[in-house]
Formats: C-alpha cells, structure tokens, sequence
C-alpha cells in the first residue's frame, strides 16, 4: 500500500509513500486511508504528508485501467462518489488537520489537502488542478473547496487553465495557510500539531467545529453557533481546570 498510519504523542500521521509514482494513490490507497482514518482513536491532531520529497502525484490513472477510460453513469458516479468519501474521512475528523506538502501536489492530492484544516507548504512546492486537460474536472472537493477558500475568479483562474503555481504562491492565493523553507513543511505541520495536543481537547474539538461551520453561514447564525459552543466550553470541566491551573500557575492537566 502506497498510504501509512503512524501515532506518536496523540498526534497521527498519514504519509503517501510511493515514490516510484511521487507517491500517486491507486483506488486501493485511497480506500485505505480512508479505513485508516475512520478506525483512529485517541489522537489529538492528525498531520498528512508524502515521502521522498513530494505530497502526490493525485490519482494514479494508469492503476485505474481500461474500463475507467469510457465509464458508463453509473460506474462514474460509483468513482466520485467513493474518491469524495475518501476525502470526507479526513475533512470529517473532529480533531484537527495539516497538509504537510512539499514537492508536487497534483489534481487529488490537492483534494485531499483541501479536506484539512490547514495547509503548510514549502515555498518551492508545486500545486495544480489538472483534470481539464483530461477531460475531466476536479470532482472531488476541488471545485467546491478550492471556491470557498479562494473565490470564484481565482478558483475559474486555476482550475479553467489548469495552471501550476508555487507554494509562494497559493499563500497568495489564500489556499495554503503558511509557507516554509523548502524541507520545513513536515517539521512545522509537527510543531503546530502538537500545540494542538498541548490544549483542552473539548475546547479544541467545539472551536473547530464553529469555525467549519462559520464559513457557511451569515454573521448572525455563525455567532449563535459561536455562543452555544462557547457556553458549552465555559461550563466544561475543562474551563474549571484551565482557569485553576492557571491561578495556581502550574500546567493544567487534560
């Protein structure tokens, strides 16, 4: 399998390792993550990268064979379907989640990163969402995502042409959240996860799940989802400890 699992300190991480292909995902990889991920337990902050200096190639089309070269509806629908559940194993997670990237990061991997919370890159890393040269699209999350993170005209702009831009800049762009020295991304995706890990687990798990949901909604609806967690949080015993901890001036203890 091109995709392992690995758990430190509450921390997972997914790495992509095929590097004869710069690490592109058969079915059977992305099936495996998504397993991999939908069986973790008791981790607090998940990080995914790839080996041997690139993220992914994306989907590994010539694993795919003859039969997906004319798919019928049906047979179409099945793949998107279950490459986008795949994906939504990931975005689903209620932890968070970093895209460790460098090197290339192509069409589905994009995908995939664009279904974490938060994208680190090296400055020299290479992105793309090339399907329309293909006669395809970027059907799994990459249309939809990729628009709420940057916009109509600069998601029509890369997706439309298919061009590649830098680590640099996509950070311009406003779809990875830090650029790094070439090399870094893995390290700074580590240090942030554990930051995570060193936090109110409840209090990180309810502050992620309003700020998923703040970008769908109005201002008004964001901030009575805002008020419902934060009274759950400010009731938690959490709160008690953090707020007890921090008057006795020791470390709190989750």
């Amino acid at each position: 399998m091109a995709v392992s699992l690995s758990v430190s300190e509450r921390v997972a991480v997914v790495t992509l390792d095929d590097p004869a292909t710069k690490n592109a995902l058969r079915l059977e990889d992305w099936r495996a993550m998504r397993d991999a991920l939908r069986g973790l337990d008791d981790v607090r902050a998940i990080v995914v990268t790839g080996s041997n200096g690139n993220f992914s190639a994306g989907l590994n089309l010539t694993a795919l064979g003859v039969a997906a070269l004319a798919p019928n509806e049906t047979q179409a629908r099945r793949l998107i379907e279950e490459l986008k559940d795949c994906v939504a194993a990931l975005a689903e997670l209620q932890i968070p989640s970093f895209a460790a990237i460098e090197g290339v990061c192509i069409g589905g991997a994009l995908e995939i990163a664009l279904g974490c919370d938060v994208r680190i890159a090296g400055e020299g890393a290479t992105f793309s969402l090339p399907e329309v040269r293909l006669g395809m699209i970027p059907d799994v999350g990459g249309c939809a995502r990729l628009t709420r993170l940057v916009g109509p005209g600069r998601a029509a702009d890369l997706i439309t042409t298919g061009r590649s831009v830098s680590g640099s800049e996509a950070f311009q762009l406003g779809f990875v959240e830090r650029t790094v020295s070439d090399g870094a991304a893995l390290t700074t995706a580590m240090e942030a996860a554990r930051r995570v890990c060193n936090n109110a687990p409840d209090a990180v798990r309810l502050a992620l799940t309003v700020v998923r949901a703040a970008g769908d909604l109005d201002l008004e609806e964001a901030m009575a989802i805002e008020t419902h967690h934060g009274v759950l949080a400010l009731t938690s015993g959490e709160a008690a400890e953090g707020i007890t901890a921090f008057r006795e001036k020791r470390a709190p203890k989750w």
